[in-house]
C-alpha cells in the first residue's frame, strides 16, 4: 500500500470485510433483467405486496417534514407499548430492527456473540463491524437451534445470543420453553420477532420474568413500511433506558414515526392483508409442493423455504429470474439445495407456478 493510498486510514479488518448482500429494489432489478418493473414478481424480500393502506399514506403526506423528529420518541413509544402490551419505558424505536441490532451490540460491546445458522445475516455482519467475534452454532434437524451448543458458547464467554423467531430463512419458531432455557444463560438473549404478526406466537409474556431478554420487531413486513425503515425493541426498562442513551438522537425520521403510528391505529385493516398473506403462504406451499420437486418446510412467517430435489437450487433461482420471478437463493453450504419464496398475492403465486412449470419443462 503506497503512502498516498487513503485506505491506510481504514481499519485493517474493514479492508477485506465481506459485505452484506441486500435485496435490490425493483427499478434496479428491472434494468438488470431487461423487463419493465411492473412485470416483475418480487418474492425475494418478504415484503407486503399489498402495499400501504390509504390512512398511512395520508399520515405521511401531513407529516411536518421540515421539523426534526422527537428524539425521545414519546408518542411512538406510547403507541407501540399499547400494541405490544408493555410499558412505554420498555420500548426503543429505531431505523428498522437493523438499527437496534447495532445499538444492542454497541451497548454490550461483547467479545463474542452467538448466532444459530442459517439465519438473518445482519447479526453477524454488525457484530464484525464492532469487532465482536461471531460464533456460529449450526442448527440441527428441522433447523432447530442447538441449545447445548449455544450454552457452551456462552460458557466460553459469548455475551449476546441472537435468535430469530420465526427464523429467517427457515420459518420455524422458538418455543417459550426454549427461550426460557436461553434466558437462564449468562448472556443477553435477543429474540428477533420481525415476522411475529404472521405467527401470533410472541415471547413478550416472558419479558416480566427475564431481565436479559430483548425482543426486536419491525413495521417492514406486516405493515408494508419496509421503505421507511422503522422497527422497535421491547426489554427491561433499565436496558431500554441505556439503549435510548446511546442511539442516534433522530434515528426515526418524521415520516416513519407518523406512518408507524397510523399503522397501529388502523391495524385492523392491515391485519386483513396479513390474514390474506398467511392464507396465500399455505396455498403457495401446497401448490408448489404438488409439482413434486420442491418440498416446503413448515413456516410461521410470510415466506416458505423449499428444498429443491433433483435440480440445482441456484439454477432454478436464476431461471426464475430470467422469467421475471424473483426468489431468494443463499450460496452457502447449509442452504445449497434450498430457495426461499415470499408469500404474495394470488396473482403472484400464479406467475410463480407458471414460471416453475416452464423451468420444469426445460
Amino acid at each position: 500500500m503506497s503512502e498516498a493510498d487513503p485506505l491506510r486510514f481504514v481499519r485493517s479488518d474493514f479492508r477485506e470485510l465481506e459485505e452484506y448482500v441486500p435485496v435490490k429494489p425493483l427499478d434496479v432489478l428491472a434494468q438488470e433483467i431487461g423487463m419493465p418493473a411492473g412485470q416483475l414478481v418480487k418474492l425475494d424480500a418478504n415484503e407486503n405486496l399489498y402495499g400501504v393502506i390509504p390512512e398511512v399514506r395520508e399520515a405521511i403526506a401531513a407529516a411536518p417534514l421540515h421539523i426534526y423528529p422527537d428524539p425521545g420518541q414519546g408518542a411512538l413509544r406510547e403507541a407501540i407499548a399499547g400494541y405490544a402490551g408493555v410499558g412505554p419505558g420498555q420500548v426503543v424505536a429505531g431505523a428498522g430492527a437493523d438499527d437496534l441490532i447495532d445499538v444492542v451490540i454497541r451497548l454490550v460491546g461483547p467479545e463474542a456473540v452467538v448466532i444459530a445458522t442459517p439465519t438473518f445475516g445482519m447479526y453477524g455482519f454488525l457484530a464484525k463491524i464492532t469487532r465482536s467475534r461471531v460464533v456460529e452454532s449450526p442448527r440441527g434437524p428441522g433447523f432447530a437451534p442447538d441449545l447445548d451448543d449455544i450454552e457452551r458458547a456462552v460458557g466460553a464467554g459469548a455475551r449476546i445470543v441472537f435468535l430469530a423467531s420465526p427464523n429467517n430463512p427457515t420459518g420455524n419458531l422458538l418455543s417459550h420453553g426454549e427461550i426460557g432455557r436461553l434466558c437462564a444463560m449468562d448472556a443477553l438473549i435477543v429474540v428477533d420477532e420481525a415476522y411475529i404478526e404472521f405467527s401470533g406466537h410472541s415471547a413478550t409474556p416472558l419479558l416480566a420474568k427475564h431481565g436479559n431478554l430483548v425482543i426486536l420487531r419491525t413495521f417492514s413486513k406486516w405493515a408494508g413500511l419496509a421503505g421507511l425503515r422503522v422497527g422497535y425493541s421491547l426489554s427491561h426498562p433499565g436496558l431500554a433506558s441505556r439503549m435510548m442513551a446511546i442511539k442516534q438522537p433522530y434515528n426515526v425520521n418524521v415520516a416513519a414515526d407518523v406512518a408507524a403510528r397510523a399503522a397501529l391505529e388502523h391495524r385492523g385493516r392491515i391485519f386483513e392483508t396479513v390474514r390474506c398473506i398467511v392464507e396465500e403462504r399455505e396455498r403457495m406451499a401446497r401448490l408448489v409442493g404438488e409439482l413434486g420437486w420442491l418440498t416446503p418446510l413448515p413456516s410461521s412467517a410470510n415466506f416458505v423455504l423449499f428444498e429443491v430435489k433433483g435440480r440445482s437450487a441456484a439454477g432454478v433461482s436464476a431461471a426464475l429470474r430470467r422469467r421475471g420471478v424473483l426468489v431468494r437463493y443463499y450460496d452457502r453450504p447449509d442452504l445449497q439445495n434450498y430457495i426461499r419464496i415470499s408469500a404474495g398475492r394470488p396473482e403472484d403465486t400464479g406467475r410463480l407456478l407458471a414460471a416453475l412449470r416452464a423451468v420444469e419443462a426445460q
